[in-house]
């Protein structure tokens, strides 16, 4: 069996994300922006059971799909979905001595991540989730 494209150039994939979101974020290294794509995953998986979790997983490019996973807690207490403007504190929060998420870091990181994803896996996982999921990543 061929080894998927999905792996073969995850590196090369995730590169091209940091450096969209080092732009776009207004950082200047790869550290400030991994930081806010971290947290930026960690709010949006609070509120996801294990099942949403590794469905969800299954829509992002391979190395965000590890991030998202990594050190999770499936019995961890779920979060419920809160108004968009709302999450960007929340992102701060995490790693807070770490992270230098702009004001409006919920809104650039989610159409950075979606324009990485396929379009159509992306949106057939999210319809799988529930009410509230959809507007964190608009």
């Amino acid at each position: 069996m061929t080894v998927p494209q999905d792996y073969m150039l995850a590196q090369q994939k995730f590169d091209a994300l940091l450096v969209e979101l080092m732009e776009r974020l207004d950082l200047t290294t790869r550290h400030q922006v991994y930081a806010v794509l971290f947290g930026f995953l960690r709010v949006f998986r609070r509120r996801l059971d294990a099942d949403q979790t590794l469905v969800f997983a299954g829509g992002l490019p391979a190395v965000v799909s590890a991030m998202f996973v990594k050190d999770w807690d499936p019995e961890a207490e779920r979060l419920p979905f809160a108004e968009p403007a709302d999450y960007d504190a929340e992102i701060r929060g995490v790693r807070r001595d770490h992270n230098l998420a702009p004001p409006d870091a919920r809104r650039i990181v989610a159409a950075s991540v979606r324009s990485h994803c396929d379009p159509t896996r992306f949106e057939a996982v999210l319809a799988r989730l529930p009410a509230g999921a959809a507007a964190y990543w608009e």
